[in-house]
């Protein structure tokens, strides 16, 4: 028989040594096996927290838009969201966002995800940081209409510079009073014709203002914003057609704003309806025949616009052709931007039998990109731009 002999002098048979030696290795196999299950159950939880932070940056990007922004006040300036309760996985959790104003348009967010579920594994931390920007936009507020080509007012129709509110309205700056009715790349191209006086004409102080610097490249840059880069992330994209009927849409279930309804342009007239604060970006790549409707936004059309009766927009439109109206009731308030580089012979012809009216709005210009859902939101310095300090320990 084998035995093994201590020091002592006690002997230990070589089966029990190996029993020994088995229980040992079972033992750290054991604690090994443990141990990597808490390392990744850790680790798992710290995945869900760092989710949780992302989350967190995400909100900020999807739900603030530039009046939180624009309201935060001086630099330095911080706010706090949250903490927010969210599920990830089935566990319990948080965000909270704080937002810190550092330039003029830009701001340090830091978001810290939480595990709170999970027992004893619950306060998993993780932070993220990024640094974001408001687009800045700017489109002139001091004329109703801007032309590169000729223009031609017959009848009553009516270009009026003198700044208004939608009577509905609250919440808006105060009038800028009477400012210019018409900036032309040449004054001498404008002719006015028809009932002046009588609603027709046109109006401003000064009347029409001429600048020759008026090119393709001031037609298409405002700011951060393209009028191209814009087309491309619009709300709704138009073919090239007659339209009808647009107005708001909602939801027959529960009376929400349905956004996805192509003709919906949101609600100009009722602050308090639910598509009010839809302004949405309208883009057609070709011409457009509208008639009976209505709507408010961004209107962008990289061909002719012909507007022939009973149709009424408050906000920008930008046309790359001709704008040309006829008929009853044609209304425009806030901005008119005309490029002319479609057609052979180009102008602005507000004539018919009726009437058309191009008024100015300074409060629907802000409105247009305040409240557009594509240029209202934050955005990141760089793409996946947010860096990860949850190593920092910094609170």
């Amino acid at each position: 028989m084998i035995v093994a002999t201590r020091r002592d002098g006690f002997a230990l048979p070589a089966a029990l040594l190996a029993l020994v030696i088995v229980g040992a290795l079972v033992t750290g196999g054991v604690y090994a096996a443990m141990e990597e299950d808490r390392t990744s159950t850790n680790a798992g939880y710290s995945q869900q927290a760092f989710l949780a932070a992302e989350w967190g940056l995400e909100e900020v990007l999807g739900t603030l838009t530039r009046p939180y922004f624009e309201n935060m006040g001086i630099v330095g300036q911080a706010d706090t969201i949250g903490p927010v309760s969210v599920t990830i996985d089935n566990v319990p959790a948080q965000y909270t966002v704080y937002v810190q104003r550092v330039a003029t348009r830009l701001f340090h967010i830091v978001s810290e995800g939480e595990v709170t579920g999970g027992g004893r594994y619950a306060g998993s931390k993780r932070r993220l940081a990024e640094v974001m920007r408001i687009t800045y936009t700017y489109f002139p507020n001091d004329r109703a209409v801007t032309t590169h080509v000729p223009l031609r007012l017959v009848g009553k129709s009516g270009i009026r510079g003198m700044d208004s509110i939608p009577d509905t309205w609250g919440g808006c700056p105060t009038s800028l009073g009477d400012t210019i009715g018409v900036v032309a790349k040449d004054v001498s191209t404008i002719s006015i014709h028809g009932a002046v006086g009588q609603g027709g004409g046109l109006y401003g102080s000064p009347e029409k203002v001429e600048d020759p610097t008026l090119d393709y490249d001031s037609f298409i840059q405002y700011g951060d914003m393209n009028l191209l880069e814009l087309a491309t992330i619009a709300d709704i994209h138009l073919p090239a057609g007659t339209y009808t009927q647009m107005g708001p849409r909602y939801d027959a279930t529960n009376g929400a704003c349905d956004r996805s309804h192509q003709l919906n342009w949101g609600e100009p007239h009722d602050p308090i309806d639910t598509c009010h604060y839809y302004w949405p970006i309208i883009h057609s790549p070709g011409d457009l025949h509208l008639s009976q409707g209505y709507g408010q936004g961004i209107l962008v059309v990289e061909g002719d616009l012909e507007l022939t009766g009973d149709f009424e927009f408050v906000g920008l439109i930008f046309v790359f052709g001709a704008l040309r109206s006829s008929g009853q009731g044609n209304k425009i308030v806030g901005s008119t931007n005309v490029l002319g580089q479609s057609a052979l012979e180009t102008e602005l012809d507000a004539s018919g039998a009726g009437s058309t009216n191009l008024q100015l709005s300074s409060c629907a210009i802000e409105r247009a990109h305040i409240y557009s859902s594509r240029l209202a939101r934050p955005i990141p310095l760089a793409e996946r731009s947010f860096v990860d300090i949850s190593a920092l320990g910094v609170e």
